[in-house]
């Protein structure tokens, strides 16, 4: 039958030459049925060679081409799902020597660091005072050091442990400290995002403290959040 199909050429012959087979086959003992599932399976395949032809056309038409870096048995599973939406992808290293070698700009000191929105954990508890400021991280600090030291109470007796649950102080880290007589943990202080923009920086604070949840802030920040 292949012989038949590859070699004739004109549609005519071709079906002389596939009745001389059968014709053939018969006088040989082949039964009918025999023939007429190898026709089946001739047609079967060419059916799915044309399917894979059609979808090797498709993959070349591809939707675009996304750059992935490689992270092993990540990446390969991310590009099978791109490739059966004809999104074709190329892959870079995660990691390259000019990443680890060169470094153009010096790395600033946190404490240097403005425009920011900040976090200073308590050392004794879980909670966190979330503030922003345009000026450097260091000089808000020295801030809110300087006024838990100076607003500091010492050992509670039971009249000023009282009187110090409604005293409010210029920072609610002082407040904090006051009140539960815990320490702060000054060296795990740490920026948590940065922006240039004042109305979007007190928006950002205001996102922060609520997603913190455990704040020693008296309140939400510069921006009430809907």
């Amino acid at each position: 039958m292949d012989r038949c199909e590859e070699i004739v050429t004109e549609e005519e012959d071709m079906k002389k030459e596939e009745q001389h087979v059968v014709e053939a086959l018969s006088k040989c003992g082949y039964p009918e049925w025999m023939v007429k599932r190898v026709k089946h399976q001739k047609a079967t395949k060419l059916k799915r060679d044309m399917d894979k032809i059609k979808k090797r056309k498709e993959c070349e038409r591809s939707k675009g081409l996304v750059i992935l870096p490689y992270v092993k048995g990540v990446t390969e599973g991310i590009s099978r799902i791109l490739n059966k939406h004809r999104v074709s992808t190329a892959v870079k290293p995660k990691q390259t020597i000019r990443n680890l070698l060169v470094h153009p700009k010096d790395k600033v000191d946190k404490l240097d660091k403005s425009e920011i929105v900040y976090k200073i954990p308590c050392k004794s508890c879980d909670q966190v005072y979330i503030g922003e400021t345009g000026r450097k991280f260091g000089t808000r600090m020295k801030e809110h050091l300087k006024d838990v030291e100076v607003n500091k109470k010492g050992a509670f007796t039971r009249a000023t442990k009282k009187e110090s649950l409604t005293e409010l102080n210029k920072s609610a880290i002082t407040d904090h400290v006051n009140q539960h007589n815990h320490d702060i943990d000054w060296e795990g202080a740490s920026v948590i995002d940065r922006e240039s923009d004042w109305k979007t920086r007190t928006i950002k604070e205001a996102v922060h403290i609520r997603t913190y949840r455990q704040v020693m802030n008296r309140d939400e920040g510069g921006h009430q959040l809907s």
